[in-house]
């Protein structure tokens, strides 16, 4: 009998043991599960952000690619004006000389530039592959310079190049002492000397000027034309 009680309370307690097993098992089954959830829903969440930051990147890259299309067409909005400007409809019956040292203006040119004034030759124009093969300078500089000179001949050149040789020097720097007379021609929208080609210098007289500021001003630009002005064959 005490051996039947014995095992029956044996048992009992086995069952127990099951059964928070059971119940510990399944505690453990429910905190797997949520984290589980929990891993899903960061990894998500991680996909998400990465997402986030692989849209973020792709619309910096193309905001880039904007700006970057945006300043290329004002760059050829502003050339195209520079063409406008600088350009007249009937083609050109003149150009003018450019010096060299406007052209030549980097340092090592400093001493090409002093041999070549001292030879006469003052002029870009002036320059050809002849006249550089007999200086006595470096190679390298011949080499530089004879490129320079093809790259003018090419019309490879800046702006501010093409419309001197294309209007002239600005009338600013041409009558730096007239600073009243050059306003009044800004405000007329002549600002190379090409643009006095057809003025009327005596109609200045009614503007308040003398017939000695007249003639003045007339012979600087008769000087200048006559100097630094060719015509296109």
């Amino acid at each position: 009998m005490l051996k039947k009680l014995f095992k029956s309370k044996k048992e009992s307690q086995l069952l127990l043991k099951k059964e928070l097993f059971e119940i510990e098992i399944e505690k453990l089954k429910n905190e797997i599960r949520k984290k589980d959830g929990f891993l899903k829903c960061k990894n998500s969440l991680f996909t998400e952000t990465e997402n986030k930051k692989k849209q973020e990147k792709n619309w910096q890259e193309i905001e880039e690619q904007l700006k970057k299309y945006h300043k290329e067409n004002n760059d050829l909005r502003d050339s195209l004006k520079e063409i406008e400007r600088i350009l007249p409809i009937l083609p050109l019956k003149f150009n003018y000389l450019i010096p060299i040292e406007k052209y030549l203006y980097e340092v090592k040119f400093k001493e090409v530039v002093e041999i070549l004034r001292n030879k006469g030759n003052k002029f870009v124009q002036n320059l050809n592959e002849y006249i550089v093969d007999n200086l006595s300078i470096e190679d390298e500089i011949k080499i530089y310079l004879k490129n320079k000179i093809k790259k003018f001949e090419n019309l490879e050149i800046n702006w501010n190049l093409k419309t001197h040789l294309l209007k002239g020097e600005k009338l600013s720097k041409i009558y730096s002492k007239h600073r009243k007379f050059t306003n009044m021609m800004l405000s007329e929208n002549r600002e190379f000397i090409s643009n006095l080609d057809e003025y009327n210098f005596d109609a200045l007289i009614n503007k308040g000027y003398s017939l000695e500021e007249i003639k003045e001003l007339k012979e600087i630009y008769q000087n200048y034309t006559l100097k630094y002005r060719i015509e296109n064959l």
